[in-house]
């Protein structure tokens, strides 16, 4: 799917989360802190939206990045192909997510690919409410994950286990591109790190 695609298909997706929350675009703008003109201009596709964008967006709508950017609105799958599985590019830091598993799995568990180049940083604002789990097993490079004040730094084969209760910025501070899986669990109990 190219990024024209995508971000319409992104688009529809948060403008149908928004009414089936029941919010106007000023309660949405209220709850998450991004501006009512932003969010107009993300549902009609006139603006690409960043990681942290959509991730106060997702936080107010008690939804996961990948609820918005999966496009979950089949019925589940068992098996989703690579050529099928969505990928979607942060435009501020090029920061790349691909949604490796099905869409509403059985499981309950996400199965995230990323990819962050050299020198990139994405932040996350913490979630309120409907916190989830999650793991991030390094699969090539390096990166530092902050969580509040306290940086952790991982390397290939490293395995982190976090929650999303607080602000989390991934960090690639080397000179190489960083790939990673990320493992999210939904409903899971969740604690400090």
């Amino acid at each position: 799917m190219d990024q024209q695609k995508l971000d319409r298909a992104i688009g529809r997706r948060l403008k149908t989360l928004r009414t089936q929350a029941g919010m106007t675009l000023n309660e949405l703008a209220g709850r998450s802190g991004v501006s009512r003109a932003m969010i107009g201009r993300v549902e009609r596709a006139q603006s690409s939206a960043t990681a942290a964008l959509l991730n106060k967006l997702c936080a107010a709508l008690d939804v996961t990045l990948s609820d918005v950017v999966a496009l979950a609105e089949k019925p589940p799958e068992r098996l989703v192909r690579l050529a099928d599985q969505p990928l979607w590019r942060d435009p501020d830091s090029g920061y790349r997510r691909r949604h490796a598993s099905p869409p509403d799995a059985a499981s309950g568990i996400e199965i995230i690919v990323v990819d962050l180049p050299a020198g990139a940083r994405v932040s996350y604002s913490p979630w309120g409410r409907n916190a989830f789990t999650q793991q991030l097993l390094m699969l090539e490079g390096a990166i530092a994950v902050h969580i509040d004040a306290k940086a952790v730094r991982l390397r290939e084969g490293d395995c982190l286990d976090f929650d999303v209760m607080r602000a989390v910025i991934f960090e690639n501070e080397t000179k190489q591109d960083a790939r990673y899986v990320i493992i999210v669990r939904r409903g899971a109990s969740y604690g400090k790190m």
